[in-house]
């Protein structure tokens, strides 16, 4: 049975046949079964074709489910999710699988994506990753290492956007700017058209991969990520593109180096902007000015701008998050 665009329709099948987590870490996965339940259940009241659970679950599977995770159906359609169900996913890679190396994150997901593929495959043939909600088409990596310090160095990983739709992107982007991204990255996507970007140390690198027949492949950041962030991608050339279809905030780049800032201490406060006001004393390119920034106009606009999106979705504005 086809529903226009058709995320929804291999829910059923994909929370069956995914990859068990390890045993014992049942406990630690709770919070994030429900979180991602609910931001499924959150894609499906935004499409144009608003849908509840009971629209693309088996009703006895949707009964089964409601009974362990009541709060993901009874919260869809008045509370917003902090996160995309890949990116769920990747936190439990890193926190309960223990993925560690790029090898063992790349095994975790393979088996994940895998899962669904197959499953997408028995009721959508040609659905693209970017359209179904479980699956995200591209997945980044940054790091930093230390001068002076040969000790390995931690990988920090994140989504491009996993949903389908400029106004839901546009959503999604403004919750994770409000909500969990950091803010030199919401600071960076929030001026992704000004041309004011922000400029790391010389040690930190980000990588980029497109999951494409079973394998992952090396891939250069987008016109955006490179106006957005001046960092050392790797590889920096290969994407020639001068129009893109995608939102600044769309790319898996902005989670991961947000995740750097926020885990790696000190890194932070060596963070600057590309603000040509730097002849103003104090300077306006420093994180300080950034932060400062941030919270007198930036947040307020991009609650205002979320509120307008949601209006557009006949969605609650009250901007409760949801909080298992």
């Amino acid at each position: 049975m086809q529903w226009g665009w058709d995320p929804w329709v291999p829910v059923q099948h994909c929370t069956t046949e995914l990859p068990l987590p390890p045993a014992g870490s049942w406990q630690c996965c709770i919070s994030g079964s429900f979180k991602v339940l609910h931001a499924v259940f959150f894609f499906g009241r935004l499409n144009r074709r608003q849908m509840t659970p009971n629209d693309f679950l088996e009703p006895s599977f949707s009964q089964r489910l409601q009974q362990k995770y009541p709060q993901s159906f009874q919260q869809y359609s008045t509370h917003l999710p902090s996160l995309t169900p890949y990116s769920i996913l990747l936190q439990f890679g890193n926190e309960v699988a223990g993925c560690r190396t790029q090898n063992e994150m790349e095994s975790f997901l393979h088996e994940f994506n895998s899962a669904v593929q197959t499953a997408m495959k028995k009721q959508v043939p040609n659905l693209e990753p970017s359209e179904f909600i479980f699956r995200a088409a591209v997945v980044a990596y940054s790091f930093y290492k230390e001068p002076q310090k040969e000790a390995g160095f931690p990988l920090f990983y994140g989504a491009s956007l996993s949903c389908k739709g400029l106004t839901e992107k546009k959503i999604m982007i403004s919750i994770l700017c409000l909500r969990m991204w950091h803010k030199a990255v919401a600071f960076a996507v929030y001026h992704g058209q000004d041309n004011q970007a922000i400029v790391f140390p010389d040690e930190v690198k980000c990588r980029a991969f497109c999951y494409s027949n079973g394998a992952f492949t090396e891939k250069p950041p987008c016109v955006n990520c490179k106006m957005m962030y001046h960092v050392a991608f790797q590889p920096f050339e290969g994407d020639n593109r001068e129009n893109i279809k995608w939102p600044h905030g769309n790319c898996a780049e902005n989670e991961c180096l947000s995740k750097l800032l926020q885990g790696v201490p000190g890194l932070q406060e060596r963070v600057v902007s590309t603000d040509t006001s730097v002849i103003h004393n104090p300077p306006q390119n420093t994180y300080q000015a950034i932060e400062q920034e941030f919270a007198n106009s930036i947040e307020a606009n991009l609650t205002n701008q979320l509120i307008m999106l949601l209006q557009t979705k006949n969605f609650p504005h009250l901007l409760q998050f949801f909080e298992p």
